[in-house]
């Protein structure tokens, strides 16, 4: 078969293929076959009319549509291998001629990002040194004593922090509106899980009180008809509780259940070192972001639309999930962060555009300086993983198996990651 093969942008290759008559011929011979198999004449039984009768009741265009169809995936594999193309996606496929003897079919196919790299070692960016202090660690440890603590009556006015037990009726213009009441409702002041300036107003507000909340609902609000509306919220105060955190001793510290720790500065020591850890990470993201910034501006990376278009809506998706865990829609969470559509999907389209990038030039420098791994460092990480998570390392490989593949990958993109952080200041 002819081809000709012309290079378009942005990652895209149109493939033009001329089909021999013989293959042609043979294509739609067996769309003919086919669709007389299935074919109901009156007088014959299904399937048993002669071909010159069977003929007249086949839809010429049906036939053509079947035979090509049963051309495409031949026709396309023998493309990919002879061309030595990876295609990224399903290709667009149209039929340029056709006639008896032949036809002529072009694909437009997507492929891989290419990337033309430029300097990406010998940069200057800067590495954070972290470090803890003891206040750090103090704060971790009042963050373990707070969600063990109890709340427990106060007859003293609230405070920010505290809890407040309430009825709220809210009203726009002396009319109620739906979902905008609840009894014997728990609210913990300073919590931001209210309106701005809902919460704010309760403070200093004591068992009994009557409290009118007077808010205005922001502009991008999750529900169209309240948003920018003033509104008034009765509330009376039933019960005003505070935290009661536990003493820091070892009784507490042995609660907790965290191995090897059963003393206070054995937690402490727990928590300096975890801390550390999380602002490691924290930095090392952090210098990442941007040494992949500087790269990016002296390379040349092509990323196809399509690809950009599918990881967005991706993306998306996942996060409406999220957001439908909590109750939420995307419009409504829009509205409470006071963002609109647009706005969102061009954050979405900017974020997972630079995302994609970033890893094209991450796989192009493993690519350049030759980074493999070896069956040994395979076996050494999987290992780690059977001594973190305590199971035998066959059952990890059992488990790995299906997806290891990308396991090697993402072993490869960290220690190419590795290369990057040592040759780069």
């Amino acid at each position: 078969m002819e081809r000709k093969v012309t290079k378009l942008e942005a990652c895209h290759l149109e493939v033009e293929v001329v089909v021999d008559e013989e293959s042609w011929k043979k294509a739609q011979d067996k769309a003919f076959k086919k669709l007389a198999a299935n074919l109901t004449v009156a007088g014959f039984r299904k399937g048993k009319a002669p071909d010159a009768v069977a003929r007249k009741h086949i839809d010429q265009m049906k036939m053509i549509d079947e035979a090509i169809n049963s051309l495409l995936p031949t026709v396309y594999r023998e493309v990919l291998e002879e061309e030595k193309i990876q295609p990224f996606a399903q290709p667009k496929v149209d039929v340029s001629s056709i006639t008896d003897k032949n036809i002529t079919l072009k694909f437009t196919i997507v492929t891989s990002p290419e990337v033309e790299l430029g300097k990406y070692k010998g940069l200057k960016i800067g590495k954070e040194e972290v470090t803890v202090s003891d206040k750090d660690v103090e704060e971790a440890i009042d963050s373990l004593r707070s969600q063990s603590a109890s709340l427990v009556l106060k007859e003293d006015k609230a405070a920010l922090g505290d809890t407040v037990v309430i009825d709220f009726a809210g009203s726009i213009d002396g009319v109620a509106f739906d979902g905008g009441s609840a009894q014997n409702y728990s609210l913990e002041l300073g919590s931001n899980s209210f309106i701005p300036g809902f919460e704010d107003q309760l403070v200093g507000a004591k068992a009994g009180d009557h409290v009118d909340v007077n808010v205005t609902f922001p502009e991008k609000y999750g529900a169209p008809e309240l948003a920018g509306k003033a509104a008034v919220f009765a509330c009376d105060v039933h019960e005003v509780k505070e935290k009661k955190y536990p003493e820091l001793d070892e009784d507490f510290v042995k609660e907790l259940g965290i191995p090897n720790v059963e003393t206070i500065e054995a937690l402490k020591e727990n928590k300096k070192q975890e801390l550390l850890e999380r602002k490691q990470r924290e930095a090392r993201n952090a210098y990442f972001s941007k040494l992949y910034d500087e790269i990016a501006k002296t390379s040349k990376v092509e990323i196809p639309e399509e690809m950009i278009d599918e990881q967005v809506a991706s993306s998306r998706k996942d996060f409406e999930n999220r957001m439908a865990q909590s109750g939420l829609t995307l419009e409504q969470y829009l509205g409470y962060v006071g963002q609109s559509e647009e706005e969102y999907m061009a954050k979405l389209k900017k974020d997972n555009t630079r995302d994609i990038t970033n890893y094209f030039i991450l796989e192009a420098i493993a690519a350049k300086e030759g980074f493999e791994l070896s069956d040994e460092e395979v076996e050494f990480e999987m290992a780690k993983l059977a001594e973190t998570h305590n199971t035998p390392l066959e059952e990890v490989k059992k488990i790995l198996a299906p997806q290891l593949a990308q396991f090697k990958n993402n072993l490869k993109m960290s220690k190419t990651e590795d290369f990057l952080y040592e040759n780069n200041d």
